[in-house]
């Protein structure tokens, strides 16, 4: 990495600079849209981040609930719930690293802020962008269950029963100097002069941090490590034992990010006498951003391909347009076999009848797993060709976003529909009594949901999927970093695993209307077909949404938002 050089006792930079300290209070952000572009960003995405990850937990209390049936085998386990949280950190600060700097967590805000890399006004509004982000994703998901939520706890964290306050607070301490430190270390400057792609790996690592130290306090506090989640949650919930610890998971995030914040500072970063000064002001990734001049925003170091055109005559001349298709269904059908054959055979492995046991096969979070990682290696494959949409809702948003054509959309979804319904045909074949006997992977609401529930899963759940392809395919991240296009798949994969361990429970996980068509055709049965318009006007609703956001909101402005991607793939 790039080093400090201690030349007559001072330190000199040698290959990178440290960005001006951030003003205690900048009165010019406060007339720019890009400081309140930043506020709503955090807002969302920590709606986004309580609204899955609460949805997680309420489902596995739900899966082993004995009252209803479950087993301690069921549902994702401790280690799904992890991972639930770790890999949505991962995908929310990947998508608004370069708008807001991902914090999504005041205790985030409070270690940069310390560190003077953003201003005292810019912290405090983040910070209660993201308390109220959080009440409201709470909200979404008692409101549409809410037997469920009041009965699992709603996510709200407290101190374990066997535990001491003290135990409590070390662990808050401890994780929250983990994760606060990570972040640190993943932008500093030093790292971004050394290697270009350090800002586009960083959440990697951050993610993974939320992981580690999910996997090891959950059993103490729930883990808290971030102030908005707890306080959303037991606003929400509202019971006496939340409120009652609710001050540990104020207290001890504070305190850890704080620590971070002097270790990193005044220890790491080469003595005291530069310590406060030594990073950017506006955000915790470096990225490519819009510049605001005169009320209007500049390209500073990118530019957004033309539109494309609602008919391109063109591209029907040309062989890449039908090549595109057959990657299309090619890609659609592959997707539908490996997922659909998880899913029979985990069935056929817990299957009392054939001996089987709870604790058999993959489970859910293997189930997850396989939609999530085929998603990553089939966006990775088809990238190039056809832009790796293998789904409809994908390319009805990035339609909307005039990335593509609408011959080019028409044929792409008509291709992923056949290719799904191929894909589970291949299935059928081959194994037709455990195919028909366990479900065919086929999508249908689950009993004790309602209509409204079920679809406001899969409107959400496609959100998150279509707003990470529009931030992981932004042409300024394809500006800042030539490995943007290479990596893009990886967060498109983890928000499908994301939203599978979420939203399994509610409707076995639509948020692709191929998926569920082609599964439905070929299990042809009353219960799928019955909520079957649910998997399609949910993903398009929620891929609109996702559209209108990041071209609109997060874009600079309705003035360019329908004309800023590519109009020949996604990627």
């Amino acid at each position: 990495m790039a080093k400090d050089v201690e030349v007559g006792g001072e330190f000199q930079a040698k290959d990178y600079h440290d960005p001006p300290p951030a003003p205690l209070v900048d009165a010019q952000e406060l007339t720019q849209w890009s400081f309140y572009r930043a506020i709503i960003a955090e807002f969302i995405a920590t709606l986004l981040f309580l609204y899955i990850t609460v949805l997680t937990v309420i489902g596995y209390k739900s899966q082993v609930d004995p009252d209803k049936g479950g087993q301690d085998c069921d549902g994702v386990g401790i280690l799904g719930i992890a991972w639930a949280f770790g890999g949505m950190i991962f995908i929310l600060v990947y998508c608004t690293a370069g708008i807001s700097g991902g914090h999504i967590n005041p205790a985030v805000t409070f270690g940069l802020f310390l560190a003077r890399k953003v201003s005292l006004v810019r912290a405090i509004l983040y910070m209660a962008a993201q308390c109220l982000g959080a009440i409201c994703g709470c909200g979404l998901v008692k409101a549409f269950q809410k037997s469920y939520y009041n009965k699992y706890g709603g996510g709200a964290n407290s101190l374990a029963d066997g535990y001491s306050t003290g135990t409590g607070l070390a662990a808050e301490i401890i994780g929250t100097f983990v994760l606060v430190y990570t972040v640190f270390s993943a932008t500093d400057p030093k790292r971004n002069a050394r290697d270009s792609h350090v800002p586009v790996l960083a959440p990697l690592p951050i993610g993974f941090a939320v992981f580690m130290v999910h996997l090891a306090t959950i059993p103490i506090t729930g883990t808290g490590i971030n102030p908005a989640r707890s306080f959303g949650a037991a606003v929400m919930f509202n019971q006496d034992k939340p409120w009652d610890d609710h001050w540990i998971f104020w207290v001890g995030p504070f305190i850890g990010a704080a620590i971070a914040a002097i270790y990193h500072q005044y220890i790491l970063r080469a003595g005291a006498a530069k310590a406060l000064g030594s990073f950017r002001s506006s955000s915790a990734i470096s990225m490519a951003k819009d510049v605001e001049v005169g009320g209007e925003f500049q390209a500073k170091d990118y530019h957004d391909p033309p539109p494309a055109p609602l008919v391109d005559a063109q591209e029907l001349a040309q062989w890449s347009f039908y090549r595109a298709i057959i990657a299309e269904f090619i890609a659609t059908l592959l997707f539908l076999y490996i997922t659909v054959l998880t899913v029979i055979g985990y069935k056929s492995q817990v299957d009392p009848d054939k001996g089987g046991q709870d604790c058999d096969g993959v489970g859910i979070l293997g189930i997850a797993w396989a939609f999530g990682g085929m998603i990553f290696i089939l966006v990775y494959c088809t990238a190039g060709i056809s832009g790796g949409h293998i789904n409809p809702a994908v390319t009805f948003g990035l339609f909307l976003a005039r990335k593509v054509s609408l011959v080019r959309a028409i044929l792409y979804m008509a291709a992923q529909c056949l290719g799904a319904i191929c894909g589970c045909g291949l299935v059928k074949a081959f194994q037709k009594s455990y195919y028909k006997k366990y479900g065919g992977g086929a999508n249908s609401l689950a009993d004790g949901y309602s209509t409204g529930t079920g679809l406001a899963a899969e409107i959400i759940g496609t959100f998150v999927l279509v707003y990470t392809v529009f931030s992981a395919t932004d042409p300024k991240r394809n500006a800042r970093d030539s490995h943007v296009p290479v990596l893009a798949p990886l967060p498109i994969g983890f928000a499908v695993f994301m939203v599978h361990l979420a939203t399994i429970p509610i409707t076995g996980t639509g948020i692709n209307p191929a998926r569920s068509f082609g599964a439905a055709v070929m299990f042809n049965q009353d219960k799928p077909w019955d909520d079957h318009w649910i998997f399609w006007v949910g993903p398009f609703i929620g891929a609109a949404i996702a559209a209108i956001y990041h071209q609109y909101i997060l874009r600079a402005g309705a003035a360019k938002a329908l004309g800023s991607f590519r109009s020949s793939s996604a990627m």
